[in-house]
C-alpha cells in the first residue's frame, strides 16, 4: 500500500469515526422503529430463536433475519444498550465509504475516490442513518457491493489489457445480492438488476458471465438467500407470505403508509436536502453533468443505476427517506469527480459559479433558521457551530473551489453530530426516544399497575421497562403493519379499562393524550409528568368524572 493510499484511509478513518461513532449509544433509541428492531433482537435472544423473528412474544415478518442477527451477535458481545443496537449499521456504514472510495479511485482517480468517500461519509442523510438502528445501511452495503462487484466483471478493460475471466466478481456480485435479499426482500435483487440490465442495454454488451461461472453465481445466491425464506413458508405457510411478500413489498408498491410523502418531489428534496452540507457542490455537479456523462464507462453504469432505483421508488407509493439511501452513494461518487475537476481547475464559469454560491449561501442561512423556532432550543449550539462552519466556507468559497472550503463544509456536519450527543443530548433525547419517560416511569413505582401507550412509544416504552404492551389509540388499527397487542380503544375504553384493572399509567405524547381525552364529555382526571413532549399520566379509579 503506498502512502498516499495509508493517508487516504486514514483521513476516511477519522472522518467516520466521528460521523458514525461518536458517543453512538448516549441518545436512547429513537422512536419508533429503532425500538422495534431492537426488541425483535432481544427476543430472538431469549427465545434462543434465530430462525424467527418475534416481538411481544409472537412471529413478526416484516424484515428478514439478517440485521437481527447482526443485532443479537452486537448485543450478545457488548450488552442489550444503544451502542451494541447501532454499532451493526456504523460499521456496515464505514464499510461502504470505504467500497466507494475504492470504487472512485478505479473509476475517477485517487483523489476523486477519496473525496467522493468523504462526500458520502458527511452528508448529513447518510451519516444520521449511519447512526440508527435500522436496516437501511447494511441493505445499502450490501446492494451497493453488489453493484460495484458487477461492474468490475463488466467493465471494459483498460487499453492494451487483455480482457481475461472475471468469474469471481460474478460471484460476489451475487453473494451480495443475496445477503440484501436476507436483510429486507427482494429489492437486494431488483435494484442491482435493474442496474445491470440498464447499462446493458444502453451500452448494448453482453452479460458479463454464462456457463459454468454463471452457474456457481446463482448456485451461490441461492444458498444464501432462499432456505430461510423456504423455511418461513414450510413454517407459517400463507401467514409469511401473506405477510411478508404481499403486504410489506407488494401492499407498499401500490398504497402508500405515508400519504404526506406520496409525492413527485419527495425524493428530489429527500436528495438534495440530505446532501447538506454539499449542496453548492451538488449544484455545481449537475451542471457539469453531461460532461461527466460524455466520458462513458463508469459514469454511465451509475447512471443508469441512479436511473433506475429513482424512477422505480417515484413510482412506488410508499415513501420514506432512508429507502433510497443507497442512492447518495452513486451521487457521491458523481460529486467527488466533479469536485475533483473543481479544485483543480476552478469554475467553468459565471453561472457556475452564480449557483455554487447562491447556494452556498442559502445553506448556510437556512441552517440559522432554527433560531427562529423555540422547539428547536436543544439544536441551538451545534447549529450555530455548523453554521459558522458553512459562513466560513461560503467565504472561501468566493475565492474559488479549495481545500480549506471542502473542510469547512465536512466540519459542519461533524458539528452537528458532536454537539447534538454532547452539549444537546438530554433536551433532543426527551423529544426523540422513550428512555427518559421510561426512566421516569420507573421511578414512580407502583410496578403491578398496568401501562397502556400510544402506537408511536410502546415498542419503546417495553423495551427500556418491560411494560406497556397494550396500546391506547383512537384508532382501530394504529400500526401500518398490525401488531398482536391488546388495543384499549379512546377515552370510553380508557375509562372502562381502568374500571376493570385499577389505577392505571398511560405513557403518551401531549398531542396524542389531546386526541384521547378530546372525546370524554366529563374528560378524564389524570395526574401528570411530562417528560419532553411525553406524558406519564396516572389515571386513578373514577377517571371519568373530572375535568381533561
Amino acid at each position: 500500500m503506498s502512502p498516499s493510499t495509508r493517508r487516504d484511509a486514514a483521513i476516511l478513518l477519522v472522518v467516520c469515526v466521528l460521523a458514525f461513532g461518536w458517543r453512538l449509544g448516549r441518545l436512547g433509541l429513537i422512536d419508533p422503529d429503532e425500538p422495534f428492531y431492537a426488541q425483535t433482537a432481544a427476543e430472538m435472544l431469549d427465545r434462543h430463536d434465530w430462525l424467527t423473528p418475534h416481538i411481544f412474544g409472537h412471529p413478526q415478518f416484516e424484515k428478514p433475519p439478517l440485521f437481527y442477527w447482526l443485532a443479537c451477535v452486537s448485543f450478545s458481545a457488548f450488552g442489550r444498550g444503544e451502542l451494541a443496537a447501532r454499532l451493526p449499521g456504523a460499521l456496515a456504514a464505514t464499510a461502504l465509504v470505504f467500497l466507494t472510495w475504492g470504487f472512485g479511485r478505479r473509476a475517477f482517480g485517487r483523489r476523486a475516490g477519496l473525496l467522493a468517500g468523504l462526500v458520502l461519509a458527511s452528508g448529513v442523510a447518510f451519516a444520521v442513518t449511519a447512526r440508527m438502528m435500522l436496516t437501511d445501511v447494511v441493505f445499502s452495503a450490501c446492494v451497493c457491493a453488489s453493484c460495484f462487484a458487477f461492474w468490475r466483471a463488466a467493465e471494459p478493460p483498460a487499453p492494451g489489457a487483455s480482457a481475461g475471466p472475471r468469474t469471481g466478481w460474478i460471484v460476489l456480485s451475487l453473494a451480495m445480492s443475496a445477503l440484501a435479499v436476507l436483510t429486507k426482500g427482494p429489492l437486494g435483487s431488483l435494484i442491482p438488476g435493474l442496474a445491470a440490465l440498464a447499462w446493458l442495454g444502453v451500452t448494448r454488451r453482453p452479460f458479463p458471465a454464462r456457463g459454468a461461472g454463471l452457474a456457481l453465481g446463482v448456485a451461490l445466491y441461492a444458498f444464501i438467500a432462499l432456505p430461510w425464506y423456504a423455511a418461513m413458508i414450510a413454517g407459517y405457510r400463507w401467514e409469511y407470505v401473506r405477510a411478508f411478500f404481499v403486504h410489506e413489498n407488494f401492499e407498499r408498491l401500490i398504497r402508500a403508509e405515508h400519504p404526506a410523502n406520496n409525492r413527485l418531489d419527495y425524493y428530489p428534496a429527500v436528495l438534495i436536502l440530505g446532501s447538506f452540507p454539499w449542496i453548492p457542490l451538488l449544484g455545481a455537479t449537475l451542471m457539469r453533468v453531461r460532461g461527466l456523462l460524455a466520458r462513458g464507462g463508469a459514469t454511465t453504469y451509475l447512471a443508469c443505476w441512479f436511473a433506475t432505483s429513482f424512477v422505480f421508488f417515484t413510482i412506488a407509493q410508499s415513501k420514506l427517506p432512508t429507502y433510497i439511501l443507497f442512492l447518495f452513494v452513486p451521487l457521491a461518487l458523481f460529486a467527488g469527480s466533479a469536485l475533483d475537476q473543481l479544485l483543480e481547475r476552478g469554475f467553468a464559469g459565471r453561472a457556475e459559479r452564480g449557483v455554487a454560491l447562491a447556494l452556498a449561501a442559502l445553506q448556510a442561512l437556512g441552517l440559522c433558521a432554527v433560531f427562529a423556532f423555540p422547539a428547536y432550543r436543544a439544536f441551538f449550539l451545534p447549529a450555530a457551530v455548523a453554521a459558522g462552519c458553512l459562513g466560513l466556507a461560503a467565504l472561501l468559497l468566493t475565492r474559488g473551489p479549495s481545500a480549506g472550503w471542502v473542510a469547512s463544509s465536512l466540519a459542519a456536519t461533524l458539528a452537528l453530530i458532536v454537539g447534538a450527543t454532547t452539549w444537546s443530548a438530554e433536551a433532543i433525547e426527551a423529544e426523540t426516544s422513550a428512555r427518559p419517560a421510561a426512566r421516569a416511569l420507573t421511578a414512580r413505582g407502583e410496578t403491578e399497575a398496568p401501562v397502556l401507550a400510544s402506537a408511536f412509544l410502546v415498542r419503546g416504552v417495553y423495551f427500556y421497562t418491560g411494560r406497556g404492551a397494550r396500546v391506547l389509540s383512537n384508532r382501530g388499527q394504529p400500526f401500518f403493519t398490525p401488531h398482536p397487542l391488546p388495543l384499549v380503544r379512546g377515552a370510553a375504553g380508557l375509562e372502562e379499562f381502568v374500571r376493570a384493572h385499577g389505577p392505571t399509567f398511560c405513557v403518551m405524547r401531549a398531542k396524542e393524550w389531546r386526541e384521547i381525552v378530546a372525546p370524554a364529555a366529563g374528560g378524564i382526571s389524570a395526574s401528570s409528568e411530562a417528560v419532553g413532549d411525553k406524558l406519564i399520566l396516572r389515571v386513578p379509579a373514577g377517571a371519568g368524572n373530572g375535568t381533561p
